[in-house]
């Protein structure tokens, strides 16, 4: 048996036993939005970072064990994600640490400020104080897992969304 003539190849390779990529989703202004994982990484790396210094904190003014405590917690968080996430860099610890920022959503794609920053953590903070937002802040903890634009309820209010950036 001949080996038959070579002939031009094939317009249309095999197909693959792989479903075929989708494109990477982006924000307006074509960067990459964070994913969920990166999102909850740095969430877990903020929350340990409050958390010990807050304690530091309620030890020190002697304020254990009563709501006081808790408010001083409260307080601390709203400071640091208000500031953090408002500055010009729109990244807490955590969200530097895993490549992460919070951006405008809907303007010019720079820092949402101080303000929206202080109302994206509002919507979600005030479980620290009140257990039935919990439910809220899970949900909307879980809410990028399913939107379109990744965006967690907190952002939806705020105006912002969470893209990847190289880390510097």
């Amino acid at each position: 048996m001949m080996p038959s003539p070579p002939g031009p190849p094939d317009e249309h390779p095999p197909p693959s036993g792989y479903p075929p990529a989708r494109p990477e989703p982006v924000d307006a202004f074509g960067r990459p939005l964070a994913a969920w994982g990166q999102r909850l990484g740095a969430y877990l790396v903020d929350e340990l970072f409050i958390r010990v210094i807050a304690l530091l904190a309620v030890f020190a003014l002697g304020l254990r064990h009563n709501v006081g405590g808790r408010i001083i917690w409260l307080l601390m968080a709203a400071a640091y994600y208000a500031v953090l996430n408002g500055s010009e860099m729109g990244q807490t610890f955590g969200k530097r640490l895993v490549g992460i920022q919070v951006r405008d959503a809907t303007g010019v794609g720079g820092s949402i400020g101080p303000g929206r920053a202080a109302l994206r953590f509002a919507t979600v903070g005030l479980f620290r104080l009140v257990p039935f937002f919990g439910l809220f802040t899970l949900l909307s903890g879980l809410w990028p897992l399913w939107d379109p634009r990744r965006q967690a309820l907190h952002d939806k209010i705020a105006g912002s969304v969470v893209v990847r950036v190289t880390q510097t």
